[in-house]
């Protein structure tokens, strides 16, 4: 009887060498160090990583996945859930410390950094060069300051890292079902999507990669697993009545001036496509792979600056090439983010492109490393070659240490100002909790514990007006964060009807205004100059 011959298991060291422990050990000291060094105890002023606490409290509360301080608590739709659950996780537990989050977010780009070592120095078979690149990545300032605060990169960036790991030890196992590796690559792949909704071109990398080995059976098996996994959060949508923000925003011409309007012809939408190009990858790329290097992203890119970022691209895409059989899935992964970025608002500079850095970093290297030593000249230093990288060092410490320095500052004047207004609600005793209009609500309700909602983005007054009534307002705050909002629809709102707001408190250096709103005195207002037919 003919017998079938085992499939060949790819190989990942499993006991690996003392040199490659060691290694490992480096890269969690290195990390500790610069860890320790940058480390910011603050919570970022971006505001996403409060609405990140606020969802996970709500989750580990048993209110489910809900805006705990709107009104009337609506389900949350704005942020995939992934991140709040994983926070979520942890506050079941008794866990809400702010440093320990941050120490986990830290936790995540360290592992990260060792799954992909290990990948690539089988990609490779050069472990000097992918040790050293793991170096640089550990001393990426950019990556640094979002391992230190509690925003979704990081689970995401060790997600997507678990995902090709699994790939990888999957190998051509036609029995993968009997494989724990199988179940690692389908949970982490929908886990990335569930943290960010871009985590689907992950998967579409990896299900286009398997159907051009034509490898039906696994194909199926991994988009219906995905699928099933995904599920229920499609129900849990459609049964809400919830749809989601990504195709409104695309089309969006800019949405924090919703005015503007919708993109309304394909001129539009080129102009946008072009300057997400501009502001992504010609010069975000070169922001994440060398951060000492300053990028003024207040003007276009001239022609000098588009050369520098094709050469950039031309030798990552060599350097993907070069890695072999699975040069192809990282192919597709890099030119579906791409194709995202085109395709997502401007005005966010490099924050969408830094999950990608380690992978840049790794596939630049390796290729300009490929390419240097195929001239006959450099053949002989190939040893040598990637030495030479770690002088990078010297401008990779200048902004570690600006961020070491900007991390160990307070809070600006007019943020000190916005929380203390918060705290104060905090320490009232209301009978009937009061709804406050502030710019960044959900950092409002973090420390004052009351509803918050923000301002209607209208440059029609009596609208931003109606919209206080229509929520039920009780209080607006007008501050000075440095939003271009405040003074464009709020402050003229406040201005044009300033007999409906009183001074309740008033805070100086800079000066900001805790207002109580008279609602009824509004109706009656806005009744008597609409009066209706």
């Amino acid at each position: 009887m003919k017998t079938k011959k085992p499939p060949t298991p790819v190989t990942l060291p499993g006991k690996r060498s003392n040199y490659s422990i060691l290694i490992l050990l480096g890269f969690g000291l290195l990390f500790l160090f610069t860890f320790l060094y940058i480390f910011n105890s603050k919570l970022d002023l971006n505001g996403d990583n409060f609405s990140y606490l606020l969802l996970a409290k709500s989750i580990a509360k048993g209110f489910g996945y809900t805006d705990l301080y709107s009104p009337g608590m609506t389900p949350a739709s704005h942020f995939p859930p992934g991140y709040p659950a994983i926070l979520a996780f942890f506050m079941f537990l008794n866990v809400h410390s702010i440093f320990f989050f941050k120490i986990l977010n830290g936790l995540f780009f360290l592992a990260s950094v060792c799954l992909l070592y290990l990948l690539m120095e089988k990609f490779t078979q050069n472990r000097t060069l992918s040790a050293i690149v793991a170096v640089l990545i550990l001393l990426n300032s950019g990556l640094l300051s979002f391992a230190t605060i509690i925003m979704s990169e990081m689970s995401y960036l060790f997600f997507t890292c678990l995902a090709i790991y699994a790939v990888y030890r999957l190998g051509d196992r036609n029995d993968f079902l009997k494989s724990g590796y199988f179940y690692v690559l389908v949970c982490a792949t929908v886990i990335t999507y569930y943290i960010r909704s871009i985590g689907i071109v992950l998967m579409l990398s990896i299900l286009i990669y398997y159907l051009l080995q034509k490898r039906w059976k696994l194909s199926l098996a991994f988009a219906g697993g995905f699928f099933l996994l995904y599920l229920p959060w499609i129900i849990r949508n459609k049964i809400l009545n919830l749809e989601g923000r990504y195709f409104g925003t695309v089309m969006t011409v800019n949405p924090w001036r919703p005015e503007e309007g919708s993109i309304q012809s394909f001129g539009e939408f080129f102009q946008k496509i072009v300057s997400n190009l501009d502001e992504t990858v010609i010069k975000g790329f070169r922001e994440v792979l060398f951060p000492f290097i300053h990028i003024d992203y207040t003007v276009p890119s001239g022609l000098p600056s588009i050369v520098i970022t094709l050469c950039l691209l031309s030798v990552i895409f060599y350097g993907i090439w070069k890695i072999g059989r699975f040069r192809m899935l990282f192919i597709f992964y890099l030119l579906g983010n791409i194709a995202t970025f085109l395709l997502w608002h401007g005005g966010n500079g490099a924050r969408y492109v830094h999950p990608l850095t380690p992978f840049l970093a790794y596939f630049f290297f390796w290729g300009l490393y490929r390419l240097l030593i195929s001239v006959k000249s450099f053949k002989p230093a190939g040893k040598i070659i990637p030495y030479l990288y770690l002088l990078l060092i010297f401008g990779l410490i200048t902004p570690i240490n600006a961020l070491h320095e900007v991390n160990g500052r307070s809070y600006p004047p007019a943020y000190k100002n916005y929380f203390s207004l918060a705290k104060e609600f905090k320490k009232q005793k209301f009978t009937n909790p009061p709804t406050v209009c502030c710019r960044k609500p959900t950092m409002f309700s973090y420390y004052s514990e009351c509803q918050a909602i923000n301002y209607l983005y209208s440059l029609e007054t009596n609208e931003v007006i109606q919209n206080l009534i229509d929520n039920n307002v009780d209080f607006v705050v007008l501050e000075q964060l440095g939003y271009a909002s405040t003074p464009r629809y709020l402050y003229p709102a406040i201005t044009a009807n300033q007999e409906l707001f009183e001074v309740v408190k008033q805070l100086q250096n800079p000066e900001t205004y805790l207002l109580h709103f008279n609602r009824e005195k509004a109706i009656q207002k806005l009744s008597a100059e609409n009066p209706n037919p």
